[in-house]
């Protein structure tokens, strides 16, 4: 799928509150607040789904978001802008792998994009398909590793390992 959705941010006043809630009804585990992020938590062992955090605002900043993955943050925030949004926060630099900008669409709604992580797509297009998995595993737990194993040997394959030797 082009550009998925691949965070999600859950902000509020009292983030501490929130983080206990989250955990009581979900039994999400968190990282450590981070004090200088607004208290911001982000989601461990979040497989299945998608990653996210939760973080305190100011004031009414209560929200729920979601982050689309895109390859250049400022011509998707251009389009959204052009189609109506209206900017909560321009493109940033927030860590040397996260860049993120924040809008507002039509309705109201608040949207994240970030940069495709480099390293991230590098991961997933080296590792192996899932079609793939099956045959390596097959292949791996098999003694001969594909050969065919000596006892079902034919006469013509035995000849010919005779007279090498």
């Amino acid at each position: 799928m082009a550009n998925p959705v691949t965070w999600f941010e859950i902000m509020g006043k009292d983030s501490e509150k929130l983080q206990k809630f989250y955990h009581d009804v979900f039994k999400w585990k968190l990282t450590p607040p981070v004090k200088e992020m607004g208290n911001y938590s982000m989601l461990e062992d979040h497989e299945p789904g998608i990653s996210g955090g939760i973080g305190g605002g100011s004031g009414d900043d209560a929200r729920v978001s979601i982050y689309v993955e895109v390859d250049d943050p400022q011509k998707y925030l251009d389009r959204a802008v052009a189609s109506g949004a209206t900017v909560m926060m321009p493109v940033q630099t927030i860590t040397p792998t996260t860049t993120i900008a924040i809008f507002k669409d039509p309705a109201g709604n608040v949207t994240g994009i970030m940069k495709a992580n480099p390293r991230l797509q590098a991961a997933k297009s080296s590792a192996p398909s899932r079609a793939a998995r099956p045959k390596a595993k097959a292949a791996k737990a098999s003694p001969t590793r594909g050969r065919k194993p000596a006892a079902k040997a034919t006469r013509r394959t035995a000849k010919k390992t005779t007279k090498r030797r």
